[in-house]
């Protein structure tokens, strides 16, 4: 959920929030005063009071509420002759203090000084109240009109650049008066936002389709009423009622559900189960989204979570349970009989599990960015523990981050130095080190590495084959369950089902569109409105409604680069070529520096295999800044992010590593001689052995543009023993040569002429995985590790090679 440019990002951050402008001396100031509602899916979630005078004092305070807390973000700004001297900020606890001297903005945050230069030109930008939109709006030229650019800053962390182009005027009625409203577009950080002020630039609106949130002017409500409806939208119509009933499971235990029920004369109405570990009240969104449209929404804290009964285990209850819930809904006076279920990551597994039972009155699912299999993602990836994901994601719900909307305890966690945490062995006294104590699920989860057996109640893909409800899976290329809808696409491709719905785009691990990615701008159309597809969806399966949701195609795959949408009815698209990139080197592919190359044409590689040595003991790091040393973080400004910086700082951090470690093997193509777009499943086949009984390959997957910016897609890993199954690990001969088949997930992007595919390979992603440490013992229950020799073979008799889904535009 977000808001504006991201509300709940910025909460994560110590001073979320600090989203203000700084600017130097100005004649656009005016006097205002108003009282602002955000509404997210048409729910009220805060209140904006503000004021300003005309030489720009400025005071403001929002007040959150939501999920049973209120939270009050307080900001005023201070003027002298129009210029800003002194800007105080209060975020529930916290404060900041933040002075101009000299047009330099200096401030302290836990004891370390900050001091920012100040652009003169640039505007403030508060992300808690529309007011400094008034101020942009004057300083526009409306007799240039088209799109014009303004500087605004974001502090301490962000500054950006504004597009902002006039749409036309506009008259609604307000109050039975005809109120004449200029419509402007503003396009901050990737995201539209769309702007209604009178002719005094006084703002009365203010919209962010994409995130569906809306800040509104006390007084001027009737401007939320829509133009223009699909009449076979479900309408939000209805008033609705929340209250809590104890659910009961097959096993006597009982599970907290709030229902949202409509207040509407239906009698029979279709059900929306949301199961969710992350507290039922952080879900009222999407409860009255769906509820004012005529649904009732049960949203259901799991087993052992907040208000419900039992333990706590993550993945072994949910399909028993979520069978339970569904039955009991669907025997319920008000219900049609049909029951549908939506939610994202965990909140989209408990679908697939619930799903593999096949309950009698589940109707279809809506599972976004959903894993699968717990062996093949989290906590395992073929067989890799996914130690950074997977502790963080136990301390998530250890501490119960989720429930404070504040963000203090997301930040916490946040700021752990895992890169020196995670090098302590063994791996599974980790619970101690994070939470003080014993984790049971946690030794679980590390006692059992071996799939099957404790896993079976969490396994589901097998049963997948065997479903006939509609099902749609929605992931991002940048997703990291992305791995999940690909495998439980293919699984489902298997049945007979011919309802199976897939949409993948340029976005992470969101049910949410966007239209930038960093500093890439991916054009309007990356930005659907997922929301409303959804809405027609469950219109269509769950209440008969003969809408066109599936006249279109079932598959649609965004392509980065072209920022267009190709789609189809199956995945693969059905104009896919498989394309093989084999390995080759000369002298040898260690390090970027190496003379590693990939080629269409097999064969030619004067050396028949690359070699190098693994140590656990300073294990092949992963390339991601986000885990770099401290002796890495350099100036004195780390908390200013700007776009195009983080980019050049991520390929920097990327280079320094590849250039060093000579336990990393380099292989690239020549700069392509005409644009190749690639979307869909990657994978590889490498040929290796290993001195060791056990050890770990993991490939990156990049592309290399013109100026040597290095953007990674994929990556994906295997732990040799798993290499011709997860169910029965086989130990290595030593130096035997083996093949492995390595997933590399899925991307959709077009490589441009002059540009250059590169894969790394390596036995470590350190902290990201758990290291092997190639005894062929229990890798996360011991501590004694030895080197490994790798040699990665590329010879005739061993063509060692990627698979690429090439799609001819032509």
């Amino acid at each position: 959920m977000k808001m504006r440019i991201n509300f709940f990002y910025y909460l994560l951050l110590l001073f979320g929030g600090f989203n203000i402008n700084v600017n130097g001396q100005w004649p656009f100031y005016f006097s205002d005063s108003a009282v602002f509602r955000l509404k997210i899916n048409e729910t009220e979630i805060g209140i904006a009071k503000y004021s300003m005078d005309r030489e720009g004092n400025y005071e403001r305070n929002f007040t959150l509420k939501m999920a049973g807390q209120k939270i009050d973000y307080y900001m005023e700004v201070s003027m002298n002759n129009k210029v800003w001297n002194l800007i105080e900020i209060i975020n529930g606890k916290d404060s900041l203090i933040i002075k101009n001297e000299n047009n330099i903005a200096k401030y302290t945050v836990k004891g370390k000084s900050y001091n920012y230069e100040i652009d003169s030109s640039t505007i403030f930008y508060d992300n808690y109240a529309p007011v400094y939109e008034s101020i942009m709006l004057k300083k526009y030229d409306m007799e240039k009109k088209g799109k014009q650019k303004f500087s605004r800053y974001i502090i301490p962390s962000l500054k950006d650049s504004v597009e902002v182009e006039f749409m036309g005027n506009e008259t609604r009625q307000v109050n039975n008066t005809e109120l004449k409203l200029l419509k402007f577009n503003m396009k901050l950080v990737g995201i539209e936002i769309q702007l209604w002020c009178g002719e005094d630039y006084k703002i009365y609106m203010e919209n962010v389709p994409i995130q569906y949130a809306t800040f509104i002017r006390e007084g001027y409500e009737e401007l939320l009423k829509s133009k223009t409806e699909d009449p076979l939208l479900s309408k939000p119509e209805f008033e609705d009622t929340v209250y809590t009933i104890m659910v009961p499971m097959r096993d006597g235990i009982k599970l907290a559900t709030d229902i949202y029920m409509p207040r509407t004369s239906q009698k029979k109405l279709p059900t929306i189960l949301i199961r969710t570990p992350y507290k039922k009240e952080t879900s009222l969104l999407s409860g009255h989204y769906y509820a004012k449209r005529g649904y009732v929404v049960a949203i259901q804290d799991c087993r052992g979570r907040f208000s419900s009964e039992g333990v706590w285990e993550p993945f072994i209850n949910e399909a028993e349970d979520g069978y339970d819930a569904i039955e009991w809904l669907a025997s319920q006076d008000w219900s049609n009989g049909k029951v549908g279920m939506i939610g994202g990551s965990y909140v989209g597994w408990v679908q697939l599990w619930a799903a593999s039972l096949k309950p009698p009155h589940l109707t279809t699912i809506i599972p976004n960015v959903a894993p699968p299999d717990p062996f093949y993602n989290i906590p395992y990836e073929y067989g890799t523990f996914f130690i950074f994901g997977s502790i963080w994601w136990a301390e998530v719900l250890e501490t119960n981050a989720t429930e404070d909307i504040s963000g203090v305890a997301m930040k916490k966690i946040f700021e752990r130095k895992y890169k020196q945490i995670l090098r302590k062995l063994p791996v599974i006294e980790l619970d101690k080190e994070i939470f003080g104590r014993e984790n049971p699920y946690w030794r679980k989860w590390i006692t059992n590495n071996v799939n099957g057996g404790y896993w079976e109640k969490a396994n589901f893909m097998a049963k997948l084959k065997d479903l006939d409800i509609p099902v749609f899976l929605q992931s991002g290329w940048f997703d990291g369950d992305g791995i999940g809808t690909k495998l439980n696409y293919m699984e489902l491709k298997k049945s007979k089902n011919k309802n199976i719905k897939l949409i993948i785009g340029p976005w992470g691990h969101t049910d949410q569109s966007t239209t930038k990615l960093g500093n890439l701008d991916l054009g309007k159309e990356a930005g659907i409105d997922l929301q409303t597809i959804y809405l027609k969806w469950f219109d269509y399966w769950l209440k008969d409604i003969k809408n066109d949701i599936l006249k279109d195609s079932l598959v649609q795959i965004f392509v980065i680069g072209p920022n267009k949408w190709f789609k189809s009815n199956t995945y693969p698209h059905p104009k896919t070529e498989f394309k093989k990139l084999y390995l080759e080197s000369s002298k040898g592919a260690n390090t970027s520096k190496g003379d590693g190359k990939l080629s269409f044409i097999a064969g030619n590689s004067r050396k028949p295999f690359d070699e190098y040595i693994y140590n656990p003991g300073d294990p092949t790091p992963t390339t991601s800044s986000f885990f770099k040393n401290v002796e890495d973080t350099t100036g004195t400004r780390e908390n200013e992010i700007n776009l195009k910086d983080e980019d050049k700082k991520e390929t920097e951090y990327h280079k320094k590593i590849t250039d060093s470690r000579t336990d990393i093997l380099v292989f690239e193509t020549e700069p392509l001689k005409d644009s190749l777009v690639i979307a869909g499943p990657l994978s590889a086949v490498i040929y290796a052995s290993s001195s060791a009984k056990d050890t770990d390959w993991f490939i990156t997957f990049s592309v290399i543009d013109t100026s040597g910016n290095i953007f990674t897609l994929t990556k994906g890993t295997i732990r040799a023993r798993f290499r011709l199954s997860t169910y029965k690990p086989i130990l290595l001969e030593k130096n035997k040569i083996y093949e492995y088949n390595i997933d590399l997930w899925q991307t959709g992007i077009r490589i441009s002429k002059g540009e250059k595919i590169r894969i790394e390979i390596s036995s470590a992603l350190f902290p990201m995985f758990s290291r092997n440490l190639n005894t062929g013992g229990h890798n996360e229950m011991e501590t004694e590790y030895i080197k490994a020799y790798q040699r990665i073979y590329h010879s005739k008799e061993f063509p060692s090679h990627i698979i690429i889904p090439v799609i001819n535009l032509q």
